[in-house]
């Protein structure tokens, strides 16, 4: 059975992921301005996803290397 994470790691993580998602979402759109020398709403807004795109990634990676770990001690690999 997995073990629990403990309450502090996850707010830990959600705090560096949002972190990560403001100082990039403030790059972009700092970068956008220089580059076209007026304010507008443009590709830079994606940034505001990454939240919702890391979870389901990190969940996909895990299970993918479960799934190898496994493979590997049964002598499929």
């Amino acid at each position: 059975m997995k073990p629990k994470r403990s309450l502090a790691s996850v707010v830990l993580e959600l705090a560096a992921v949002l972190l990560v998602t403001a100082l990039t979402f403030t790059w972009g759109v700092q970068t956008a301005q220089s580059e076209r020398g007026y304010t507008a709403i443009g590709g830079e807004y994606l940034f505001l996803l990454i939240p919702f795109m890391y979870y389901p990634g990190k969940r996909t990676v895990l299970d993918w290397a479960a799934e190898i770990r496994s493979l590997w001690k049964e002598g499929h690999v």
